[in-house]
């Protein structure tokens, strides 16, 4: 982000040089313009257009004047306006050969040292409000997502232009426009600025209206029903932001949006302690044992009795549920948990969970055979089968889980079958029974044997 080496120098040098300017420069303005001074502004400006390289499609135009320039030429000044919404003021000398002077009229609306407008100010009716035309530019940044309300001209740099933009949907907007064509154009968030010290403020919009648009990006998410509080956190070098959520459930996010206004992704503030410093507003260093007790909370409520010590969230596209990897004290199987935002939950053990793609790394697949053992003896009378190995292999079609089960005495194996959003089986194959499922059917080795 580019600092002001001469806040406001662009337009007061304008100013400046028009030392001897006629009186009506330095009046009010009239309330409706001289039909004579339209005629001949409209007469000069396609010329004028051309010859200064202005991106002008002329609407409308007015002679404002002339005067003596500071090397004592003469010269006229006029102001157009254009369809694109930007409008200028233009001057030009009667010397041959002497460049036009063109600024835009964000730029001649700044106010001086002393707080006030100068009085070379647009006045067409068609440049009432000249800031929607900066909307290529805030296009060209890759913030089209700012629809462009209002706008102010902040200063220059060498190179740079800098504009204050407060877009519609409440956001606001640092605007480093660059001077030299197909040079790199940015526009950062105005929180960003809003630091004790800072050489650039946004007035155009608040704190408060910008942070709200926040709400609107949590909502994707899925994560968070109601927000509690929020804050601004920092924005990044490739013009991304971060935004901390806490919400009324106890849980706490970081928001990385990037720089089209779209969330990137959503990381829960037990993991996201090198992020700005990480949650103020969820207590950062209880994160992870508050997140202990609410995923505790969650399994008991899917079914699972589960005193969490530790969790860990499997990476999900998508942000509507939680996936995470529970480890227990009050029982040595673990499992994961699919923790959605709306309906119900539901925790898999660490053989069903390799069937729906994610696997244990907290609880050995040996945890499980004692369960495993059981639901056999449920499902078949008289079973002699103690599990001794286990694989989840297989999703179907009609959504059900496939775990193969190898047992210690070395007869034949048997694949489980869970119906789909059911922690108990419905169904028991031998691997026969199995051979022809999709899968591949029974894989372990003591089930392959003969």
């Amino acid at each position: 982000m580019s600092r002001l080496s001469g806040f406001g120098l662009a337009a007061a040098a304008f100013v400046v040089a028009v030392v001897t300017a006629t009186a009506s420069f330095a009046a009010p303005p009239p309330p409706t313009i001289d039909p004579a001074a339209k005629t001949a502004g409209m007469k000069d400006a396609p010329a004028l257009i051309v010859e200064g390289h202005v991106p002008c499609t002329l609407a409308d135009a007015r002679e404002i004047g002339t005067g003596k320039a500071a090397d004592k030429a003469d010269v006229t000044l006029y102001e157009v306006a254009c369809t694109e919404g930007m409008g200028y003021i233009i001057g030009k000398e009667v010397k041959a050969g002497a460049p036009l002077t063109v600024y835009n009229c964000l730029m001649m609306a700044m106010p001086g040292p002393d707080g006030k407008v100068g009085a070379l100010t647009c006045q067409l009716p068609g440049n009432a409000n000249p800031g929607p035309g900066l909307q290529p530019l805030i296009n060209q940044a890759g913030r089209s997502y700012c629809a462009v309300d209002r706008a102010r001209y902040l200063g220059a740099t060498s190179d740079q232009d800098i504009y204050e933009v407060a877009c519609k949907n409440g956001t606001g907007l640092v605007l480093e426009a660059a001077k030299a064509p197909g040079s790199k154009t940015d526009a950062n968030n105005c929180l960003a600025y809003a630091t004790p010290g800072a050489n650039i403020s946004c007035t155009l919009t608040t704190p408060a209206a910008q942070i709200a648009t926040i709400d609107a990006i949590a909502a994707t998410s899925g994560k968070c029903a109601a927000i509690k509080a929020k804050r601004y956190v920092l924005s990044a070098e490739d013009g991304s932001d971060y935004f901390e959520v806490a919400c009324t459930d106890g849980k706490g996010y970081i928001l990385h949006v990037d720089h089209t206004g779209a969330l990137a992704e959503t990381i829960a503030c037990a993991e996201a302690f090198d992020i700005g410093g990480g949650c103020t507003l969820t207590d950062a260093k209880q994160a992870l044992t508050q997140q202990n007790a609410l995923y505790a909370d969650l399994a008991k409520k899917a079914g699972f009795d589960c005193d969490v010590t530790k969790y860990g969230l499997f990476p999900q596209s998508d942000p509507s549920k939680d996936v995470v990897e529970l480890a227990c004290s009050n029982r040595p199987d673990g499992g994961v948990g699919v923790f959605p935002a709306k309906g119900a939950s539901q925790v898999y053990d660490c053989a069903r969970s390799e069937a729906e793609g994610y696997r244990c790394t907290y609880t050995p697949m040996s945890a499980v055979f004692p369960s495993l053992t059981q639901q056999i003896r449920r499902l078949k009378d008289k079973s002699t089968c103690t599990v001794s190995g286990a694989r989840g292999f297989g999703k179907g079609d009609d959504g059900t889980d496939s775990v193969e089960v190898a047992c210690a005495d070395g007869s034949p194996g048997y694949v489980i079958v869970y119906a789909p959003n059911s922690p108990a089986p419905s169904q028991l194959l031998n691997c026969s029974e199995a051979a022809g499922m999709a899968a591949g059917g029974c894989q372990l080795p003591t089930n392959k044997k003969g």
